[in-house]
């Protein structure tokens, strides 16, 4: 092994200590805020890593939804296929879809999870140029057998309306949190 990969092998477990940590410590904070910090990671993850530029792309391309999802599911990597399901966009994962997670860079954790929701948020509001909601159902960092996203267009709101078209407040949908299995 050369001496810049043994560097840069170390430099990525120091990195992945110093995530884990970070996340550990963001556990002590309330829920929200935690899911926002984290959102805002996956949102920075979507545009440093490529994918949100291969989602442009395929948004200026393309205007049938069909073809941006069958697009987006070649182009852009994930853990499952994303589909059609009424007025959702949904995708069931049996693996984490975050590449530092399955590269062993860091722990997953339930606290992790919402990274990729907002990794996810980002994707689609490019993809579709439109605002969406990305309900997490399921999680395998939270306990769950499987991860399970669930994107929801929102069509454009008037201000002050807010409340009631967001679909997670209009269906009151509670905060996923994790499974007790003892």
């Amino acid at each position: 092994m050369t001496d810049e990969l043994y560097k840069k092998q170390k430099l990525l477990k120091r990195a992945g200590s110093l995530l884990n940590s970070i996340i550990s410590g963001l556990d002590a904070i309330d829920l929200e805020t935690r899911q926002k910090i984290m959102e805002s990671c996956g949102e920075a993850c979507a545009r440093s890593d490529g994918d949100l530029e291969i989602a442009t792309k395929i948004a200026k391309e393309e205007v049938d939804e069909k073809e941006i999802l069958d697009r987006a599911n070649k182009q852009i990597l994930w853990c499952g296929p994303w589909v059609r399901k009424g007025t959702t966009i949904q995708s069931t994962c049996v693996e984490c879809g975050c590449p530092l997670v399955r590269n062993k860079v860091v722990r997953l954790t339930g606290t992790f999870c919402y990274c990729s929701r907002g990794w996810v948020k980002k994707i689609f509001e490019t993809l579709l140029k439109k605002p969406v909601e990305v309900e997490l159902k399921k999680s395998i960092g939270l306990g769950n057998e499987v991860c399970q996203f669930v994107v929801s267009p929102i069509n454009k709101i008037a201000e002050g309306d807010w409340d009631t078209h967001c679909p997670r407040k209009r269906r009151n949908t509670p905060i996923l949190e994790p499974i007790d299995r003892s």
